[in-house]
């Protein structure tokens, strides 16, 4: 083999390998592919986010079985659980728009006024389930420098038709 080949498959195989670490949350494009809707990933040097969203017609398409066994196998620990009302989701807007409210500062069920909500829209606007997992990567508070791991949700809308996983990584 030339010297040039051996650069080349060490390269091609360090990508093929590392797509985890690339693409921390690359893993849920996987999950039931047909019924996935949508999928907003933005990565950079210093972090990056993601958005995804799955439909079905029918109800009980995803349940909380399958997503935490599914999460688990991926490295995602389950750490707690949320059950919200539709009338709660009421307050979870940013600039009237419907937002999932997680910044570098965490995940809060009463959403406070910040830029990084816009990154994550909100489908699922019936009564749900949040499931939050530690992820193996961390969220940085840019302005105070404090780390957060539980920065991995998934979010199960009751009757198991819809479900929306967010995902936020470094500074």
């Amino acid at each position: 083999m030339s010297r040039i080949g051996i650069p080349i498959i060490f390269t091609l195989m360090f990508g093929l390998f590392s797509c985890n670490k690339v693409a921390p949350s690359g893993f849920w494009v996987g999950f039931q592919k047909e019924l996935l809707k949508e999928n907003i990933s933005d990565q950079g040097p210093y972090g990056g986010h993601l958005a995804m969203h799955w439909k079905s017609k029918k109800e009980k398409a995803f349940s909380s079985k399958e997503i935490i066994d599914f999460a688990t196998r991926n490295g995602w620990e389950l750490v707690d659980t949320l059950e919200v009302r539709s009338e709660d989701l009421k307050t979870w807007d940013y600039n009237k728009i419907p937002i999932f409210p997680l910044s570098h500062t965490g995940f809060s069920s009463t959403p406070i006024n910040d830029s990084m909500h816009e990154k994550f829209p909100r489908w699922i606007n019936t009564g749900l389930k949040v499931y939050m997992f530690k992820t193996g990567w961390t969220t940085v508070d840019p302005g105070t420098g404090e780390s957060n791991q539980v920065n991995g949700f998934v979010v199960l809308e009751n009757s198991g038709s819809e479900m929306s996983v967010y995902h936020l990584w470094g500074e």
